[in-house]
């Protein structure tokens, strides 16, 4: 009922927030794809709003990774969710069970998030950060850009990096 009052009013851009949660995971793949075909056939444009990797992993075509209320990672799908530049969205990416496969328990980031009133200098993530260094905690983080994808962050990762810090 909500998908069919928000494209009732003929918007460019829907705002999903959260759309799929407390569903079950049948419910959510058909509200998911209802969203996806009816946006599709009037040319409509969607955000989903969600901390559900598997939605994004199957509704998405690019995906911001905020953290704090700030861009941490932005690319494409596949691209951001299988080889993740910033080390918060590795750190996420690892404590998802499909990621964490093989291991006994989840991957867990250290620490816990800043209160939003009381955000750290520089880049809001270095305290959890096993890569930080010092210009981490001063300046802001730059946007690195690398084809398609950005992540804010001084020292983004890379596959040979993430292998030695192991």
């Amino acid at each position: 009922v909500v998908i069919a009052l928000a494209l009732r009013a003929e918007p460019d851009l829907v705002i999903a927030d959260e759309p799929t949660t407390a569903l079950d995971v049948s419910v959510q793949a058909q509200i998911i794809a209802l969203l996806k075909r009816l946006c599709r056939e009037r040319g409509v444009g969607v955000m989903l709003v969600t901390h559900d990797m598997g939605v994004i992993a199957e509704a998405a075509d690019r995906v911001a990774v905020m953290y704090a209320g700030r861009l941490a990672e932005l690319g494409a799908v596949r691209d951001v969710l299988t080889a993740p530049r910033h080390p918060y969205t590795h750190g996420l990416m690892g404590s998802t069970p499909l990621a964490s496969r093989g291991m006994k328990r989840l991957k867990q980031i250290p620490g816990s998030m800043p209160r939003l009133g009381a955000l750290p200098d520089g880049c809001a993530f270095w305290p959890r950060c096993e890569f930080a260094q010092e210009v981490c905690k001063t300046g802001s983080s730059p946007i690195i850009a690398n084809e398609d994808a950005q992540a804010a962050c001084w020292f983004p990762l890379t596959q040979t990096k993430l292998r030695s810090a192991k």
